[in-house]
């Protein structure tokens, strides 16, 4: 079955059944950075039109342009567009006019609006510990004005794969020092536990006080060469775990592979770190087909999580779903979108697209699409199919 009606079902139900109020009140809070004089159409349109153009495959400005003036009547009237009397006719936002809009709004608070909407709709029938994975992203085509490329710092959630927070990095500066800027836009209940991974560049001391003593999140992180005593006392403590039996295992055939990952967990009591409570050893094993040895790596992991929280099959699953915030969210925009080649760098467009593009991965997740290559084309072919998306 195709991937739109696997997960759409029957195509029966009819445009009007579909109610986008909710999202379109959400880029209603954006302000208008354009003059009263001479606008023709409204802020909420005109961005509207741009979140349908992406949900059906449109790179740069170009793109959105064409999508925005091919869009069926009934749904530019669904969005707010403006009625010409003498054409008769739903006007359409032009390429000039999306692109000063993309590049004048204020791209920090969209974030903040778009993350928030989907926040409350990822996590809303979620039941136990909010796991988050926190990373940064390289725009490669898009350049500062400090001669630098612009840099992103996101939070997704596990499993789910929805960006629901997205800062960016102000030049002269890393993605080290935005963890509190990016939290901040995360409002969870007091009573949800929350987990954090952490690759090795946040494997910090600062980071670590303020996620656990001050925002109360505990974290999973992984210790490397840059924090080498660290390193030094979590390996020495794990290398008498390696001559015992792993306390968990898994095992996976793919691609011509046999993947093994085995798991060591120790207390971490006298290792000088922020509240830690426990590290892990994770060992991968890679054999051919024939069992032969291809490859043997580890990794050393630091947690405030205690063992009656969290065992060895937590963490496992933990470290490797972290990475799903490459896989799920930075590939998927570089190879649906082509993130990386796109040299918008004027203004706030960079990010604005980039909030954008989180938008419409985070809308085709919740509405049971994954193959989102796949969904965008079909979008293409049918800009009403994005109705269903929209009223999420």
């Amino acid at each position: 079955m195709p991937v739109w009606h696997a997960a759409c079902g029957s195509s029966s139900t009819t445009e009007k059944d579909y109610n986008m109020s909710s999202l379109l009140g959400m880029l209603g809070r954006l302000t208008d950075p354009r003059s009263p004089q001479g606008k023709r159409h409204e802020l909420v349109c005109t961005v509207a039109c741009a979140v349908v153009a992406v949900l059906a495959g449109a790179c740069n400005y170009r793109e959105i342009g064409s999508q925005a003036a091919d869009l069926p009547q009934s749904l530019l009237a669904r969005l707010g567009a403006r009625w010409n009397w003498f054409r008769l006719r739903y006007d359409w936002p032009s390429e000039p006019t999306l692109r000063r809009v993309l590049q004048g709004i204020d791209a920090h608070k969209l974030d903040l609006l778009i993350g928030s909407w989907l926040f409350e709709r990822a996590h809303r029938d979620t039941d136990g510990a909010l796991v988050i994975a926190l990373d940064g992203k390289v725009l490669r085509g898009a350049w500062t004005d400090a001669n630098d490329k612009v840099t992103l710092f996101s939070a997704m959630i596990h499993h789910k794969g929805v960006t629901v927070a997205q800062v960016r990095v102000p030049d002269g500066t890393n993605e080290i020092t935005q963890v509190e800027n990016l939290l901040d836009g995360i409002e969870v209940a007091e009573t949800t536990p929350v987990i954090l991974t952490l690759d090795a560049a946040h494997t910090q001391r600062a980071t670590a006080e303020y996620t656990k003593g001050v925002r109360g999140y505990d974290y999973v992180m992984t210790v490397k060469g840059n924090q080498p005593t660290l390193q030094k006392e979590v390996f020495a403590r794990c290398l008498p775990l390696l001559a015992t039996e792993p306390e968990h295992v898994v095992e996976e055939r793919d691609h011509g592979r046999i993947k093994r990952w085995s798991t060591w967990t120790a207390d971490a009591t006298g290792i000088d770190f922020p509240y830690a409570a426990r590290i892990a050893c994770i060992r991968r094993d890679v054999f051919g087909l024939d069992e032969s040895a291809t490859s043997k790596e580890f990794a050393l992991i630091i947690t405030s999580r205690p063992a009656e929280l969290t065992g060895a099959a937590d963490l496992h699953t933990y470290v490797r779903e972290h990475w799903g915030i490459e896989n799920k969210s930075h590939y998927v925009r570089d190879t649906t979108w082509r993130e990386d080649h796109n040299q918008a760098y004027t203004g706030n467009g960079p990010h604005t697209m980039a909030a954008l593009r989180n938008l419409a991965v985070g809308l085709l997740r919740l509405g049971g699409l994954h193959k989102i290559k796949e969904a965008t084309e079909t979008i293409c072919r049918d800009r009403t199919r994005a109705l269903p998306l929209l009223a999420t």
